[in-house]
């Protein structure tokens, strides 16, 4: 991790972010998504459908991923832009799935801290919650 005096740069939480995005491509991702995550990592996922809420703990977390793939047979996709600071890193995508006689398409936004190199902490939103909140449900 590429720091600066110790402390976190814009560049080594990129960083940290694009490793957890590149590990959703692998087949085996749930390990690899895992070693991004903090081990007391918390998701904070936005809406009122049943995959939303807090989700605290890195395994915790790799099972709601899990969750969300399965419930979109497998077809969300995000298509990610990532910003960078020292403090803050936010994903900005454009995220599709289909679920039988239904399709999703929004922009989505994700927060993060980042900690010693792995996601402590983030945040999803998005920017239609009744169209999330029905795909979800």
């Amino acid at each position: 991790m590429a720091t600066e005096h110790g402390r976190a740069t814009s560049q080594s939480n990129e960083a940290a972010v694009r490793r957890l995005y590149a590990a959703f491509a692998r087949t085996d991702y749930a390990q690899h998504v895992r070693s991004c995550l903090a081990d007391g990592a918390v998701w904070h996922i936005s809406g009122s459908h049943p995959l939303a809420g807090d989700v605290v703990g890195a395994d915790a977390i790799v099972s709601r991923m899990l969750q969300f793939g399965e419930a979109s047979n497998n077809t969300l996709r995000l298509d990610t832009t990532i910003v960078a600071t020292p403090t803050h890193t936010v994903a900005i995508h454009e995220a599709t799935a289909s679920r039988p006689g239904m399709q999703y398409a929004a922009h989505e936004i994700d927060v993060f801290h980042v900690r010693d190199g792995l996601v402590s902490e983030f945040w999803s939103f998005s920017e239609d919650q009744g169209a999330t909140d029905h795909i979800w449900s």
